[in-house]
């Protein structure tokens, strides 16, 4: 009988190890995430595995072992003490129910009002302050940063803030 089980894949290589697995007649899963990436001082969109270095992999644990095991890209099947523990396929219903083309997005964690923040990245970087609002679509925020005597109300992007 075919159950899912989870593979491990040489570093970089879920694509690769999914594509010679599903040109076998293997039916894989490996859900990728949307994500909002500040990198040289602009924000831009990637598309990046949800789980780095791992896939869902679907066969017989006999018949297609070798299959699997042997499939270029393939680094291991997971196993604990020799044997290959097989997923629960609700956990695979699960994760494709949150995916889109094969792709899911993060939902922004929700920040009240007077929540005190840090800024994680861009010019402000290692500043704290306190939340005020959202902005324009959820992308932007007014905040209240905090200086040595002083707060100045501030706009900044989203992405650029944490919880403290």
């Amino acid at each position: 009988m075919k159950r899912w089980y989870v593979v491990n894949t040489k570093p970089r290589n879920e694509d690769r190890a999914a594509m010679n697995l599903v040109n076998g007649g293997i039916e894989v899963l490996a859900p990728r995430l949307r994500l909002r990436k500040y990198r040289e001082g602009k924000f831009v969109q990637v598309i990046e595995p949800m789980f780095p270095g791992y896939i869902f992999v679907r066969f017989h644990p006999i018949d297609e072992f070798r299959m699997v095991k042997y499939a270029r890209g393939v680094k291991t099947i997971v196993h604990f003490g020799g044997t290959i523990v097989p997923l629960q396929d609700e956990m695979i219903d699960f994760i494709r129910a949150r995916l889109e083309d094969g792709v899911a997005s993060i939902e922004k964690p929700k920040i009240d009002k007077g929540e005190k923040i840090l800024i994680k990245d861009g010019p402000f970087k290692g500043f704290s302050g306190i939340f005020e609002s959202e902005l324009d679509g959820k992308e932007r925020v007014a905040i209240l940063l905090e200086g040595v005597h002083y707060c100045a109300k501030m706009e900044i992007d989203r992405d650029l803030i944490d919880r403290a």
